[in-house]
């Protein structure tokens, strides 16, 4: 079984890689804080282990072009934050 990552600052705000498993152990997303605020890339799985969603933040906000994928992998649709 996987662990969760979820790492803290010295405030204890999420800082740095954050992990979480499905029950089943396979990754249900994957992202990066930085002093509490999603900053980078994220990205969710369903769990069969494909992509589902995909998208980038900046100080905790959407960030430019996202994209969600149907449950057998196909992309499902696009969307452009700003």
């Amino acid at each position: 079984m996987k662990i969760n990552i979820t790492p803290r600052n010295d405030k204890g705000q999420p800082h740095g890689l954050w992990e979480k498993y499905h029950s089943n152990g396979k990754l249900w997303y994957k992202g990066y804080y930085t002093n509490g605020q999603a900053h980078g890339l994220w990205e969710w799985y369903n769990n069969n282990g494909q992509l589902y969603t995909k998208g980038k933040y900046i100080n905790g906000n959407a960030d430019g072009l996202w994209e969600k994928y149907y449950y057998n992998g196909q992309l499902e649709g696009k969307n452009y934050y700003i």
